[in-house]
C-alpha cells in the first residue's frame, strides 16, 4: 500500500511540475513578446536610440529567462535564441535591414518552445 500511495505521489508530482512548467513557459515568452514587439513599433518609426534601449532590456530579461528555462527547456533551444537575441543590439546600433527579420525569427522560436513543453502526443514520444 506505501509503494501505491509512493507512486501516486510521485506522479502527482510530475504533473504538478509540468502544469507549473507551461505557465512559466508562457508568462515569461509572453513578456520577451511584449519588448520585442516594442522594438519592431520603434524600429518603423526611426527611433533606433529607444530601440537600441529596449535592446539592451530585452538582453536583461534573456539572461533572467535563459536560468529559469535551463530547468524545464532543452539546452539547444535555448542556445539558438541566445545567439538570435545577441543580434539584436547591433542590429539597432546600425540601423540593420535584418533586424525585423531577426525579432521575427525569435518570436518564433519562443512559440516553438512553448509548443515543444505543451503535452501533446507528439511532444510525449
Amino acid at each position: 500500500m506505501k509503494r501505491t500511495i509512493t507512486a501516486f505521489v510521485l506522479l502527482a508530482a510530475i504533473i504538478i511540475w509540468s502544469v507549473t512548467g507551461i505557465f512559466i513557459v508562457r508568462k515569461e515568452n509572453s513578456d520577451l513578446v511584449e519588448v520585442i514587439e516594442s522594438i519592431e513599433a520603434y524600429c518603423e518609426n526611426d527611433d533606433m536610440k529607444r530601440a537600441e534601449e529596449l535592446a539592451g532590456q530585452l538582453e536583461a530579461m534573456w539572461r533572467r529567462y535563459e536560468r529559469k528555462m535551463s530547468l524545464i527547456v532543452a539546452d539547444e533551444k535555448l542556445k539558438d535564441l541566445s545567439i538570435a537575441i545577441s543580434k539584436v543590439k547591433p542590429y539597432c546600433r546600425d540601423a540593420n535591414d535584418e533586424l525585423i527579420a531577426e525579432l521575427e525569427n525569435i518570436k518564433r522560436q519562443l512559440e516553438l518552445i512553448y509548443r515543444s513543453e505543451l503535452p501533446f502526443w507528439y511532444n510525449i514520444l
